[in-house]
């Protein structure tokens, strides 16, 4: 059985003809009445999966690597940006983290979510705090421009709408979403942007004959919001993925788009559209890439394990000490065989002036196969 909005999609891309997968990506998860987003968070033991985010020692971390990001600058005042921000329940533990050792009311705060639902339960829960703002897009922080701080979040980049290609003997084809069969299908044709084949070119990728794979054009257009918000400081990246080489494997014959609901990973988004979340890993190299076209340098890339014990050892150490039950934290979020290769980290300065980082001692810079990294604006 599917949902009554599956059957009004494939009413609509019957009557167009065929929508590019990114097209109905977007309806799905941000459609304003019926997208997967748009009620608020599905996230935790009783949704559809489990992020960093639900587990209360990660906030508490990335706090103590944010004033290590602070100190380094020695900025007065500070401003972050949460992308992706859910119903602010990161940000809350970031915030709680920071007014504990005293630096919360020099921080102004901005949200960025899509779910009007989700922004109404983290204005609920950060009312508490002061200088927090909630926008529901990037463009939004029109008048915050200039700033000194870090933009972070958690699994954002990988929830952008993406473009599917396949490899052919004439070159890469679109993979594009059409009505057929009683149903949603994907069918080849030309690429609706000839842009769209350089994003793999440009990291030497060559599809072979049949290949899938995914690519996000919204990443350069994120960058570039961000290169125009941020004047000093860090951009820090947590999602999950790789470089470009690990992401557009041959060995990937069919890409990395995945569905989640109730804890279940799937490969059909055509069914039951809105109800279930919809991602492919992030391309890392691609990112790092379109950073630096903007004036970012890529100062560090890893897994996450390493990051947070390099990084945020002593609030790691201190939980434990204080409640040894919290080892099942630290465990979730640096095991290997938990987050702590699941998800990988990235982190981009801009005239950061060649701060020294805690977490740099861990960083595989190398691997993301973007060369020399460039001299740093500051």
């Amino acid at each position: 059985m599917t949902g009554p909005f599956t059957e009004t999609v494939r009413a609509e891309i019957g009557r167009r003809g065929r929508v590019t997968f990114a097209e109905f990506m977007g309806w799905a998860l941000t459609h304003p009445r019926h997208g997967y987003y748009t009620a608020g968070a599905r996230t935790g033991r009783t949704g559809d999966f489990i992020t960093n985010a639900q587990v209360p020692l990660f906030g508490e971390a990335l706090a103590e690597i944010l004033v290590d990001m602070w100190d380094a600058l020695g900025s007065a005042r500070w401003t972050l940006i949460e992308l992706g921000a859910g119903d602010g329940v990161l940000a809350e533990r970031v915030l709680t983290a920071l007014d504990r050792r005293g630096r919360a009311r020099r921080v102004t705060t901005h949200l960025v979510e899509a779910s009007p639902a989700a922004r109404a339960a983290a204005r609920r829960r950060l009312s508490r705090f002061g200088g927090v703002h909630l926008h529901a897009a990037l463009a939004d922080l029109e008048h915050t421009a200039g700033v000194e701080g870090c933009v972070y979040s958690n699994e954002f980049f990988d929830a952008l709408p993406f473009h599917r290609l396949r490899g052919a003997a004439g070159g890469p084809e679109e993979l594009f979403v059409t009505e057929g069969n009683g149903g949603l299908l994907e069918t080849p044709g030309p690429l609706s942007d000839p842009a769209l084949a350089a994003l793999l070119s440009s990291a030497g990728i060559s599809l072979e004959e049949g290949q899938e794979t995914e690519v996000c054009p919204l990443v350069d257009a994120v960058q570039e919001e961000l290169a125009r918000v941020l004047a000093r400081g860090f951009v820090l990246t947590v999602d999950y993925g790789g470089a470009a080489a690990e992401v557009h494997h041959p060995t990937r014959a069919r890409g990395t788009r995945r569905t989640f609901s109730h804890h279940r990973v799937g490969d059909d988004p055509f069914r039951d559209v809105g109800e279930k979340d919809i991602t492919a890993h992030v391309d890392f190299t691609r990112l790092a890439r379109a950073g630096e076209e903007r004036g970012f340098r890529t100062v560090f890339y890893g897994d996450q394990g390493p990051f947070l014990l390099a990084g945020a050892e002593g609030t790691l150490r201190a939980a434990i000490e204080a409640v040894p039950s919290r080892g099942r934290e630290v465990q979730q979020l640096v095991h290997p065989a938990a987050f702590g290769e699941k998800f990988r980290v990235l982190v981009q300065s801009v005239n950061a002036g060649g701060a020294a980082l805690r977490f740099e001692r861990a960083a595989r810079v190398q691997r993301l196969g973007l060369g020399a990294p460039p001299a740093d604006r500051g």
